[in-house]
């Protein structure tokens, strides 16, 4: 799975997809495909799984100035760095279609949700942080 933690950037695909964002001269239109893509999709990759976290992340960020770093991180990840180097971008509208897709990670017919579900051990852990990231964007 490429992951090494239960938390949303613990993971390979989740760093990828961080960078894409960060990269992109339009992330709004890549945090819109990546929630529309899983909304649509009748299974949801892995990977496709962990871009939804991510960019649902981008958003609660945003919106809700939620920060992602630890405390002893130097320097912090960029998604905590991202509003101050872009402040021209607002992705309150997207967080209806954040939770959807988080919601449909969290279902049957997602292999992130499947991985996870293998882990007696972590999987409440790693679901309870992607129910957590459902509530902030609900507020």
């Amino acid at each position: 799975m490429g992951a090494w933690g239960t938390g949303y950037f613990e993971d390979d695909a989740a760093l990828d997809f961080m960078a894409d964002v960060e990269e992109s001269r339009d992330p709004k239109r890549v945090l819109t495909r990546t929630f529309d893509k899983a909304i649509k999709a009748q299974y949801i990759e892995s990977h496709e799984g962990t871009a939804v976290i991510v960019a649902a992340a981008y958003v609660d960020r945003q919106t809700n100035g939620t920060m992602y770093s630890k405390h002893n991180i130097d320097p912090p990840l960029q998604i905590d760095t991202f509003p101050s180097r872009n402040p021209e971008h607002n992705f309150s509208d997207l967080r209806e279609k954040a939770v959807k897709a988080l919601n449909k990670i969290l279902g049957e017919n997602s292999e992130i949700n499947e991985l996870w579900a293998e882990n007696d051990e972590d999987y409440p852990t790693w679901k309870s942080g992607v129910q957590q990231l459902i509530m902030r964007l609900r507020t």
